[in-house]
């Protein structure tokens, strides 16, 4: 979590609502705050999670669509993040441009 995150929760938790109520066909309302905090919106899914102590944990599910699964597999993710780390220490660089490119392309 990012440390600029930490006020924002902080703020969200000092909230007198910090309760919901069931209500007909087992539909609870969460106040617009917090969905927005963790950016969901009507008709978007939720995984719930009932802890060994009782809590209710909801999370966003976040769907991939078929065709792009494959950047979200561990090996791609991995890969992803040595270049990132090679492109920090100066090792590769990025190209800024169609043109640079292009010319990187020629060079291989």
């Amino acid at each position: 979590m990012k440390s600029t995150e930490q006020p924002v929760i902080a703020s969200l938790t000092r909230k007198k609502i910090n309760k919901v109520t069931v209500r007909t066909r087992n539909q609870i309302t969460i106040p617009r705050e917090y969905t927005e905090y963790v950016n969901v919106s009507e008709g978007e899914e939720l995984r719930y999670e009932i802890t060994d102590d009782g809590a209710l944990i909801l999370r966003p599910v976040i769907t991939v669509p078929k065709d792009q699964a494959w950047f979200w597999t561990d090996k791609w993710q991995a890969e992803e993040k040595e270049v990132d780390e090679e492109i920090k220490a100066g090792q590769i660089s990025s190209p800024q441009n169609a043109e640079d490119f292009i010319n990187d392309l020629k060079k291989l």
